[in-house]
């Protein structure tokens, strides 16, 4: 007999819901619980971030639909009694190929061999199972509605989507908020080193090597160690950090977008495609490069014709050069030769010549 077992969680709606998101995983079968708000039925009732949901009043749910499982949810009169599993104790199911009973609550899951399957000595998975009293706190309409919207839509989206950012609210205990964050070599931002057993930031589903994008709302994306921790510290002894795994972090690259608490429910971007850019890239350059062609195809006859035929600008001539400065050895030659020629007395005739003499 194992000491992992399921665990039975009364939940009593207050006049907001329960307080918890549902959601299919990729890849799995089955329903999860994806985040539990702080101060709600949900976190009251002990349901937590990643279990998964085996009956709902009783009725197994492990191989019904998203849509089949809400609709039971919503048809639920009186408390809501939801028998869950964490991971640990999910895997030892489908490791023995075991379907949840009801009764594994109390007697515990029965191992072939009769061997014990688990080294976990977590009080609030072993032993007593989990019962809780309605609860008396109320979390706001809000919370229900998203709940609703989101169970709606969700599956859809799961089909056509990546991973998702995780929201995680904290409410700080005796010992703090139960987690160690450091920052990695090589690697940008701040990172979840440890999660203490039974802690707040277990219980808000916080995880080791989680990455935090947003502390209470603001991006801490490119923050100092010390920046981070003051902004963890400013909001009191509340906290809600957006986080992201190593595989989410990977996908919001690939989509060169920064997760945000809109994309924890919201719809999520898509990768960048390079086949896809090119193939919405080439048509606008085809178009573009046509119709720009075809425009100035069409407005060239009628400049043309408008104006008068272009007429060839002859250069300037060059200013004379009193210097000579601008002038080839040939052309300076010349005109030495020309200056003394100027120079020289013209020929005398000699018959003029005996004339003048004889005047004389």
């Amino acid at each position: 007999m194992s000491n992992l077992r399921p665990r039975l969680c009364l939940l009593e709606k207050g006049s907001s819901g329960y307080g918890f998101h549902l959601h299919g995983e990729k890849g799995k079968t089955g329903q999860f619980i994806r985040l539990v708000e702080s101060d709600t039925p949900a976190s009251a009732a002990g349901l937590r971030a990643g279990d998964r949901l085996m009956f709902v009043n009783g009725e197994s749910v492990e191989g019904e639909s998203h849509q089949q499982v809400v609709a039971r949810i919503r048809a639920t009169t009186g408390a809501l009694e939801l028998i869950v599993a964490d991971a640990e104790t999910a895997d030892l199911l489908e490791k023995h190929n075991l379907q949840c009973r009801k009764e594994f609550v109390t007697e515990g899951i029965p191992l072939p061999g009769g061997d014990s399957d688990s080294d976990r000595g977590d009080a609030q998975s072993n032993g007593t199972p989990s019962e809780c009293t309605p609860a008396g706190r109320e979390n706001g309409d809000a919370s229900s509605e998203r709940l609703e919207r989101l169970s709606l839509s969700s599956s859809t989206k799961e089909e056509r989507s990546g991973p998702r950012p995780r929201l995680c609210q904290l409410k700080k205990g005796s010992s703090g908020y139960g987690f160690n964050l450091h920052s990695e070599k090589n690697k940008p931002g701040q990172f979840i080193r440890a999660v203490d057993e039974d802690s707040p930031a277990q219980r808000a589903g916080l995880k080791p090597h989680d990455k935090i994008c947003q502390v209470n709302g603001m991006s801490v994306i490119g923050l100092q160690h010390s920046d981070v921790v003051a902004a963890i510290k400013a909001g009191g002894d509340e906290t809600r950090l957006l986080v992201v795994d190593a595989e989410t972090e990977e996908f919001f690259k690939r989509c060169n977008v920064l997760p945000t608490e809109d994309h924890v429910t919201g719809p999520l971007p898509e990768p960048a495609s390079e086949e896809a850019e090119d193939r919405q890239m080439k048509p606008k350059v085809s178009v573009s490069s046509s119709a720009s062609s075809s425009s100035s195809e069409a407005s060239l006859p009628a400049v043309t014709a408008s104006l008068p035929p272009p007429q060839v600008e002859k250069a300037p001539a060059p200013a004379p050069d009193s210097l000579g400065l601008n002038m080839s050895l040939a052309q300076a030659r010349e005109k030495a030769r020309q200056k003394r020629s100027a120079k020289k007395a013209p020929t005398m005739d000699w018959s003029k010549r005996n004339e003048l003499f004889s005047n004389l």
